[in-house]
C-alpha cells in the first residue's frame, strides 16, 4: 500500500513539474517581450518612441469573462414573429469580439492587432467607417462623451488629450475590449481595474422616429414600415402598438409607407415559422384561397392587417 501511495505521489509531482513551465510562460508572457525589437517594429508602423514607452504603463491584467448583455431574449409575444435587429454599435462590438485571443502585433489584421488597429478593423467591418490609425488621430474623431454616460461602441482613451497612448472599445457593463501590449492577446477587461481618461463617440445616437397617427385622416389607416438591418427585411403593419413593439426589439422605423381604407378587401398576413436567416418570413395576400393553402403548408395566419379598396388581377 505504501509503495502504491509513493507511486501515486510521484506521478502527481511529475505532472506538476511538466505543467509548471506552461503556467509560468502564460503568466510572464508580456514580461518576456524584447522591447528593443518591439520598438523597431512599432516605429516602422508609424508609432513614436514616446508612445512605445507609454505602452509600459499598461498594467498586466488577466483576461476577464464577457458579461456584456445586449442580446437579451425577445419578449415571448414577438420572438416568434420578428428577428432581432442589430445596431451598428453592436456590429462594431461583434467584429471586435471575433478577434478575442488574437495576438498583439504589427502584421496585417486580422492576423495580429495593435490597439488602434483593432478599433479601425472593428469599425470598418461592423459599420463601414474608415477611422485613421494611431490613437492620437482616432481621438479627433466623433464627439467627446462623459465616462459616466458610455454606450456600447464608444472609444476609451488612456493618456492626455492629444497624447493618448492606448484605445479600447466599450462593450457595456463597465467592460471594454482591447489589444493591450506586445506579448498579450486581444482581451476583455473592466474599467474599474484600469480606468480610461476620456472617451469619444463615433456613432451618435440620434432621437429616433416613433410610429404615430399624426396627420391620419378620417376613413384611412396608416401602414407603418420597419426595417431590420440584420436580416435585410421590411415589416409592415397597420397597428401602432405592433409597430412600436417591433421597433423596441431593434428594428428601424422608416415611417408611413402608405395609407389604406378602414373598410374594404381584407389583406391577410401570414408568418412562416420555418424561415431561417434572411429568408422572407411574412407573406401578404388578398386571396383567401392562397391564404388557406399557405396555412395548410405550415404558415401561421396573423389575420387581417389592413384593408384594400379592391384586388387587381394584373
Amino acid at each position: 500500500m505504501k509503495k502504491v501511495l509513493q507511486l501515486f505521489l510521484g506521478i502527481v509531482s511529475l505532472i506538476l513539474i511538466l505543467s509548471m513551465p506552461k503556467v509560468l510562460a502564460a503568466s510572464t508572457n508580456s514580461s518576456q517581450v524584447d522591447w528593443n525589437v518591439e520598438k523597431e517594429k512599432a516605429i516602422k508602423t508609424g508609432y513614436t518612441e514616446q508612445k512605445i514607452e507609454a505602452f509600459k504603463l499598461i498594467p498586466d491584467l488577466p483576461d476577464e469573462e464577457d458579461v456584456s448583455k445586449f442580446y437579451d431574449e425577445l419578449p415571448s409575444e414577438t420572438q416568434n414573429k420578428t428577428v432581432k435587429s442589430v445596431s451598428l454599435q453592436e456590429r462594431v462590438v461583434q467584429e471586435a469580439k471575433k478577434q478575442l485571443g488574437k495576438p498583439y502585433g504589427y502584421a496585417n489584421p486580422p492576423q495580429e492587432f495593435t490597439c488602434d488597429r483593432l478599433v479601425k478593423w472593428a469599425y470598418k467591418q461592423g459599420a463601414n467607417i474608415d477611422l485613421p490609425g494611431i490613437t492620437t488621430n482616432q481621438e479627433k474623431c466623433g464627439t467627446e462623451v462623459s465616462l459616466s454616460k458610455l454606450q456600447i461602441g464608444d472609444l476609451l482613451f488612456w493618456g492626455s488629450r492629444g497624447a493618448s497612448y492606448h484605445v479600447a472599445i466599450y462593450i457595456g457593463n463597465n467592460q471594454y475590449i482591447d489589444a493591450p501590449v506586445p506579448g498579450k492577446n486581444v482581451r476583455i477587461q473592466s474599467i474599474p481595474n484600469w480606468a480610461p481618461q476620456f472617451a469619444r463617440r463615433i456613432l451618435s445616437t440620434l432621437p429616433k422616429k416613433t410610429p404615430n397617427t399624426n396627420g391620419q385622416k378620417s376613413g384611412e389607416q396608416f401602414i407603418f414600415r420597419l426595417y431590420n438591418l440584420n436580416a435585410g427585411q421590411h415589416h409592415y403593419t397597420g397597428g401602432g402598438y405592433e409597430a412600436t413593439s417591433v421597433q423596441n426589439t431593434g428594428w428601424t422605423y422608416e415611417g408611413v409607407a402608405w395609407s389604406s381604407p378602414t373598410k374594404g378587401k381584407n389583406v391577410y398576413r401570414l408568418f412562416n415559422p420555418k424561415a431561417k436567416g434572411n429568408e422572407e418570413s411574412h407573406h401578404y395576400t388578398l386571396n383567401t384561397y392562397e391564404c388557406n393553402n399557405l396555412i395548410k403548408n405550415g404558415w401561421k395566419n396573423d389575420g387581417t392587417v389592413w384593408y384594400a379598396l379592391r384586388a387587381l388581377n394584373k
